[in-house]
């Protein structure tokens, strides 16, 4: 649906931009032929022509597929990064430039790096986008510990990427918050004391342990913050490299709301916040 929504906005640009040009080169050429009254008139119905809020439309279209894109928090499993009700942008020109009608890549800007939040398409359901934290690169050996909740990386040349944890705070006797530190970026994750991880439902990838998974090439491992409530790369395997739409990069707005409920009021002090 995404797609087909892409690439229909992008043929009725096509045709706009196309109609638009032409009218200009018809304008040039009336302009100075007809006569003072006949241009009156038709000055008139030129100013009254549905093709002069083309340039509007096509700076939102461009900015809308090329350079940002807005979206909607609507589960948990980013807290306490990410809170439902937050909205964010995200940068879509962050990592590669795509060609709208087909979705495949047309360039290059950069890969995504260790502790990037992302946003991409579930490789299950194309129809469907997900936004969790980059974890593991390509080539990548990642370990989920499942007694300490944490995880561990080896990385191509073979060498254990340093991750530390440190607890910040207790919630309920139910779960608490450590601060989790990866390739220089501090952020918070939660951790659900009481829950038992669900190892057999992880994603078996061939030649490993359950638990431990070798990122493919062109792949992404991502983990939600939210450690025992996201549906990520341990359920499902990785992400492909032309699923990304996009790294998030700040909260733009955010209402006070739990899931599935209404708003009950607006969080002021997320506004703003810029996104590691």
């Amino acid at each position: 649906m995404y797609n087909i929504f892409i690439a229909f906005s992008t043929i009725i640009m096509i045709i706009m931009g196309t109609c638009w040009i032409i009218e200009k080169f018809q304008n040039l050429y009336n302009l100075s032929t007809l006569k003072e009254k006949e241009y009156l008139i038709y000055n008139y119905k030129k100013q009254n022509s549905v093709l002069n809020i083309f340039p509007i439309l096509f700076i939102i279209f461009f900015t809308r597929v090329f350079l940002f894109e807005p979206c909607s928090i609507p589960s948990i499993s980013m807290m306490p990064t990410l809170l439902v009700g937050d909205f964010i942008i995200v940068n879509k020109f962050a990592y590669n430039v795509r060609n709208p009608l087909t979705n495949k890549i047309l360039f290059q800007i950069s890969s995504p790096k260790r502790g990037d939040i992302c946003v991409f398409q579930y490789p299950k359901n194309k129809d469907l986008k997900y936004i969790k934290r980059v974890i593991g690169l390509p080539g990548d050996i990642v370990q989920y510990k499942i007694s300490q909740k944490e995880i561990s990386i080896t990385k191509k040349s073979l060498d254990e990427e340093k991750i530390q944890y440190k607890t910040i705070e207790k919630k309920n006797q139910k779960e608490y918050i450590k601060e989790e530190i990866i390739n220089n970026k501090h952020y918070t994750i939660c951790i659900s004391i009481l829950s038992n991880d669900e190892k057999n439902a992880y994603y078996k990838q061939k030649n490993m342990k359950i638990g431990t998974w070798q990122v493919p090439k062109n792949c992404y491992f991502v983990l939600g913050d939210n450690r025992d409530n996201s549906f990520d790369s341990r359920y499902w395997g990785f992400v492909p490299e032309e699923n990304l739409i996009g790294k998030a990069s700040i909260i733009w707005f955010s209402f006070e709301q739990n899931t599935n409920e209404f708003p009950t009021g607006i969080r002021f002090n997320r506004i703003g916040t810029i996104l590691y």
